[in-house]
């Protein structure tokens, strides 16, 4: 179920094109159908951690799982953007505390020698899920509407409700909790705002900015509100803690990269090239296998040699990638930018996993949920904040291969700043 939670929020990226066309809406607002679904995605995750506490895990996971049924089911009967909309926060919403649940529960069932090898198959969630989105969008498309990518989704969660029924154990006890309204109230309007402003402020300059601060001050207020809470909505004490605190800001920037590579490579392939979404997901295939295969072979190399040189490995060959990106055009050929994205989601495999053991390292097993929670949250918001700057800066200029290379640029600036975080890092825990 994580699977398919994580796999949703590039699900729509392929088929954003005939969105557009369908819905009669512009490509800024359109691509909140998967900007919006990431971002519920990260702000419902800190949720998770407390109803992990409040509830034994198998009813709140079976609830769960039956929102995101009925979430598809809205999808898969709609019209109407706005209800299709509705219908991805709804998935977003269930979906973003299952994920996080799952991690939890892998964490406290395996002891940490295994943490490694058990993170390379979270890996498969984290960063192959989403890989794979666009590639199974664009065969969905190709052979069906788009209402198939909702109602393909309902037999196997129902599948996943009766499995869990049969023989889902509990391994948690319930304990007695308080969640925080008024915490998620800010972080849900402060956090839109924020987003919403970068899709007006090419178009709207005026509302932009008014969004934007508004979003800040209340974001700034729901940040404030987590230090004078007993029990936080997000606990943002731990980013006191070194590992924590670095490999966390590590992970959102790979996130953003590969998110920001996801959404833009079939945005270029359809407008730019004209090949349909079945070929356009076609060629983002191999990078997604390549992703999946390599997560738990990446696991068992952090537990028998560190995070290191693997890291410094996969930042070497996300910024290499960058080059061949930068002089892509209408003439480039299908399968160059295949094999492109391909090293570039390898490189991204060699990041994901041994960053987010690594940021567990020195976190006490009493904060672990806490800390899972935040650091999921923070991933997803990170992906949802370049997801969207990526599609503004690409349409900034009048030629779209023009503002592609300039979205690239961002990832670019991006992996140098891993490349900083990573020298940071190692140079703090020698002194340490």
């Amino acid at each position: 179920m994580s699977f398919t939670a994580t796999l949703n929020q590039t699900l729509m990226v392929t088929a954003l094109p005939q969105m557009v066309s369908a819905m009669h809406v512009g490509l800024n607002l359109a691509q909140w159908l998967t900007t919006g679904y990431v971002l519920v995605l990260g702000i419902m995750t800190p949720v998770s951690a407390l109803l992990y506490e409040k509830f034994n895990n198998r009813p709140l996971f079976m609830g769960l799982t039956f929102i995101f049924t009925c979430g598809s089911l809205l999808g898969a009967l709609s019209t109407s953007f706005w209800v299709i909309l509705a219908a991805r926060l709804i998935q977003a919403a269930a979906g973003g505390i299952i994920v996080t649940l799952t991690q939890i529960l892998l964490m406290s069932i395996y002891p940490l020698e295994q943490r490694g090898s058990i993170m390379g198959y979270v890996g498969l969630t984290i960063s192959a899920a989403p890989a794979i989105g666009p590639t199974l969008s664009g065969i969905i498309i190709n052979y069906l509407d788009w209402h198939a990518l909702f109602s393909l989704t309902l037999p196997i969660t129902i599948l996943i409700l009766i499995a869990a029924w049969f023989i889902m154990p509990n391994y948690s006890t319930p304990q007695s909790v308080h969640i925080d309204l008024i915490s998620l109230f800010e972080s849900l309007v402060g956090l839109g705002l924020l987003l919403a402003s970068f899709s007006f402020i090419s178009t709207s300059p005026l509302i932009g900015v008014i969004l934007f601060v508004t979003g800040a001050l209340i974001t700034w207020l729901f940040v404030k509100r987590q230090f004078h809470l007993q029990m936080p909505f997000l606990n943002l004490r731990l980013l006191g803690n070194h590992s924590f605190r670095a490999m966390t800001l590590f992970i959102m920037l790979v996130f953003g990269i590969m998110m920001g590579t996801e959404t833009l490579l079939p945005l270029f392939t359809e407008n730019v090239l004209h090949i349909s979404a079945l070929n356009a997901g076609l060629m983002m295939l191999p990078g997604a296998a390549l992703t999946a295969i390599c997560a738990p072979f990446v696991g068992r190399l952090y537990d028998r040699y560190g995070i290191r040189w693997l890291v410094i490995s996969g930042i070497g060959i996300v910024l290499l990638s960058c080059f061949p990106f930068f002089f892509f055009s209408d003439r480039t050929g299908s399968l160059w930018i295949t094999l492109c994205y391909a090293v570039r989601m390898f490189g991204i495999s060699l990041l994901v996993t041994p960053a987010t053991t690594e940021a567990f390292k020195s976190v006490s097993p009493q904060n672990l949920n806490h800390a899972t929670a935040l650091n999921n949250s923070l991933r997803q918001i990170s992906g949802s904040f370049f997801n969207t700057i990526m599609i503004m800066v690409a349409s900034l200029p009048a030629s779209f291969v023009t503002g592609f290379h300039l979205a690239i640029g961002v990832t670019f600036i991006l992996a140098l700043l891993l490349l900083l975080i990573e020298f940071y890092y190692q140079e703090r825990s020698v002194h340490a």
